[in-house]
Parts: structure tokens; C-alpha cells; sequence
């Protein structure tokens, strides 16, 4: 690099670092312009913090202009740093014209109330006519109570206009910037239609994930069973109190029953258990467990886990709901029977592997256990064969390297820290 190439590179970095050190201090200035003497003043900060709270016990609306305390998430997160960015030029105030706002809400209205009065595609179209307005009203009032209204009728004009993938992200934007909405209750009962709506759908035609829909504005652009199962657990975490909550946990419970996943709804059905102990679905979700953990056992050389929780199930069940455990009875006694049935093969195969390895102790005692607590089963009659085969044989195998244990003398017992006498 030529010295004039080097002499310019070095004027450009000086200039550079020049116009930084500018935007540094002339953001200063205006976040010290902003604060003015409060910051030297504790009178002053004092004074104005109590003016606020005055100005908010005589106008609870909360501006000078009475119409409304900014609601929502956005403005609860506005604060100095968001005021100082707006002064840069670097974000946008939250919009508001409230007259135009409440215009369009009003004609929103209206043309909600024609569209109920049509049929076919002509009442389809007059509710997303009717969806573009409301949601025009909310942009020109943000942060409002009218935003929230609006929103909410968007998402019905929507959801009557059967296009339920826009419905419900418009549900999910109100939930999502308004969580303590009036609407949660309701909001929640269309979401969980939408969602049964989509599990149905994929259950009666499933389509692989990398194809998309183009045509029905019922179904989301792909993954239709995927979408389903997220407005379900998405309910569960918006609203874990809501009407509607224990419904949406049975519902993916039971899809993933339906579609094999035997110890995903295992979880989620006992999650409904210990959860929602008053929901309408505790039998039926306790049953379904049972049935759920019996399917996930995957054979004597895994885990009993399932097992004995299927058996803790069973005893719940008959307890908790006698009633309708009498009206299940044969299915009920079916399954402790197969539940004491594997039970048993796991003691069987666990004596036999013992046996193989001529541990003739160690199976004897797994053939007594078969035989006084599984007498019901016929591996009990096959242990008294096996404990006759094996009376009077060594508890333990011979030893087969004697040489070597005798080149390896076992170590010497450990001394006590302290003996008898030191310790007294």
C-alpha cells in the first residue's frame, strides 16, 4: 500500500471515530435534556412522582384527555430506554387516532351484524370485510381498551368466515399483548375448536409436512396435526386456569393415545390427574393412562416402571371411582391380570438367567417369590418344577480360576481408625 493509499485510510478511520463520538454525545445530551435537575434535585423528582399519583387518583383514565390508561404488554414495556429511542428516531410512537378508531370499530359493527344475515360466500366474504375494519380500528388506537375489542371481533369475523388459520393468530396476537383480557374464557373455547378442527382433519387425511395447502383457508399452510397440537399447548400455558384448559390437556392426551405415543400420553394423562383434580375427564383420563402405560412396557429386559404404575392405576381407579370402575369391570380385571401375568414373566426370566449361571441361591429365591406371590399364574407351577431340578446344588457356581485366585490374595481387612482401647 502507497503512502497517499495509507494517509487516506487514516483520515477516513479519523472521521469515522469522530461521528461516533457525535451520536455518543448528542444521545447523552438528550437523556440528560430528558432528565433535566431531577437528577440533582430529590424535590424536584419527589414533587413530580406525586403529581403523577395525584393526576391518577383524580383521573383514573390516566391522561389529561380522559380517554385511557395505555394498556398492554407494549405499553407497560415503555419506559426511559423506549422514550430515548424514540427520540433518536429509532422506533415509532404507538399509534392513536382515536376518532377514526372508534369510527371504524362502529362500522365494523355494522357490517358484522349484515354479514350474519347472508349466506354462502357472499356471508364469508362480508365477515373478512368486516375483519379488515376491525382490525384497521385497532392499528389507529394501539394500546387500548378498543385495540382489544377490535381485535377480538377480527378474530370472530374470521373464525365465521371459516378462515381458521388468520383466526387464530389474531386470537394468539390478542392473548399475546393482552394476556389478562376479558375475552380469555371465550378466546379460549374458539382456539380449542380450531385446533380439534385441524387433529380431526389430519387424523381422516393425513399429509406429509413438506406438503402445502393452497386452497382451503381452513387448514394452516402445512403440518396441520403440528398447528393443532400448538394452539392446545399454547392454551395450556395462556390460560392453565381457564374453562376450557383441562379439555385442551385431554385433547392432545388423547391424540397422542390415538397415534401411538404411548408414553407421551401417559404424561399428559396424568398431568390432567394431578392438575385439574375437579375436571369432568378424571376417569376416562386415569383409564386411559392405565391403558397408556400398559402399551409403553417394553418386555422383562426394560424397565418395571410401567408396570408399576399401571398396577397403582388400577387400585386408583377401583378407590376413586366405584361407580363407574363397576360399570369398566371386565376391562379393569383384564388388565390386572395382565398387569400380575407380566409381572410374574419378569420374576421367571430373572430366576431362569440365574439358574443359567448356576447362582442356584439367587434362584431359589426368585422361584419362591413366583411361587407365594404370583400362585395365580402358571409360571408358579413351573417354579416348584425348577426349585425340585435344583434342591440340594451350591447357592453360588464353582470357582473356575482357582490358580489365579491364588496368585491374588484377597486384601486384608481394613483397620479401624480407632481401636476399642484408644476409644475409651
Amino acid at each position: 500500500m502507497t503512502m497517499q493509499a495509507k494517509r487516506a485510510r487514516f483520515v477516513f478511520e479519523l472521521r469515522r471515530h469522530l461521528w461516533l463520538n457525535c451520536c455518543i454525545a448528542l444521545g447523552s445530551l438528550l437523556t440528560f435534556s430528558s432528565l433535566g435537575c431531577t437528577m440533582f434535585s430529590a424535590r424536584a423528582g419527589s414533587l413530580k412522582e406525586y403529581n403523577e399519583a395525584k393526576r391518577n387518583i383524580e383521573n383514573p383514565s390516566g391522561f389529561a384527555d380522559g380517554v385511557t390508561r395505555p394498556e398492554g404488554r407494549s405499553a407497560e414495556k415503555a419506559g426511559s430506554g423506549k422514550a430515548f429511542l424514540q427520540r433518536l428516531g429509532l422506533q415509532r410512537e404507538r399509534r392513536k387516532d382515536i376518532e377514526l378508531a372508534r369510527k371504524e370499530y362502529r362500522e365494523g359493527d355494522g357490517m358484522f351484524e349484515r354479514a350474519k344475515e347472508l349466506e354462502g360466500e357472499e356471508r364469508a366474504d362480508a365477515f373478512r370485510a368486516a375483519a379488515k375494519k376491525y382490525q384497521s380500528a385497532a392499528k389507529n388506537w394501539q394500546s387500548s381498551g378498543l385495540e382489544q375489542d377490535a381485535l377480538m371481533m377480527a378474530g370472530e369475523s374470521l373464525f365465521f368466515a371459516e378462515e381458521f388459520y388468520r383466526a387464530e393468530e389474531m386470537y394468539g396476537k390478542l392473548v399475546k399483548e393482552y394476556p389478562r383480557n376479558p375475552y380469555l374464557d371465550q378466546v379460549d373455547s374458539r382456539r380449542f375448536e380450531i385446533a380439534d378442527f385441524w387433529l380431526k382433519h389430519d387424523s381422516a387425511a393425513h399429509k406429509p409436512f413438506v406438503i402445502v395447502n393452497f386452497t382451503d383457508d381452513k387448514l394452516p399452510w402445512n403440518d396441520t396435526a403440528g398447528h393443532g397440537k400448538r394452539v392446545l399447548e399454547r392454551m395450556r400455558l395462556d390460560n392453565p386456569t381457564g374453562r376450557v384448559s383441562d379439555d385442551a390437556t385431554m385433547r392432545l392426551a388423547v391424540d397422542q393415545f390415538e397415534k401411538g405415543k404411548f408414553e407421551g400420553a401417559a404424561d399428559t394423562f396424568a398431568d390432567l390427574r394431578m392438575t385439574y383434580p375437579d375436571s369432568e375427564h378424571q376417569f376416562q383420563a386415569q383409564f386411559l393412562e392405565l391403558q397408556s402405560l400398559m402399551n409403553s412396557y417394553q418386555g422383562s429386559k426394560y424397565s418395571s416402571v410401567p408396570l408399576d404404575d399401571a398396577e397403582t392405576r388400577v387400585k386408583q381407579i377401583a378407590k376413586q371411582f366405584p361407580k363407574e370402575a363397576g360399570e369398566r369391570q371386565e376391562d379393569l380385571n383384564l388388565a390386572f391380570g395382565k398387569i400380575r401375568f407380566l409381572k410374574a414373566e419378569r420374576a421367571w426370566h430373572g430366576a431362569e438367567y440365574r439358574r443359567a449361571r448356576e447362582e442356584h441361591g439367587a434362584a431359589r429365591f426368585y422361584y419362591k417369590r413366583l411361587i407365594e406371590d404370583f400362585s395365580d399364574t402358571p409360571f408358579a407351577k413351573e417354579a416348584e418344577t425348577r426349585v425340585a431340578e435344583i434342591d440340594g446344588l451350591p447357592d453360588d457356581p464353582p470357582q473356575r480360576f482357582a490358580t489365579l485366585v491364588k496368585l491374588f490374595p484377597p486384601p486384608r481387612d481394613e483397620q479401624p481408625l480407632l481401636n476399642s482401647g484408644s476409644a475409651k
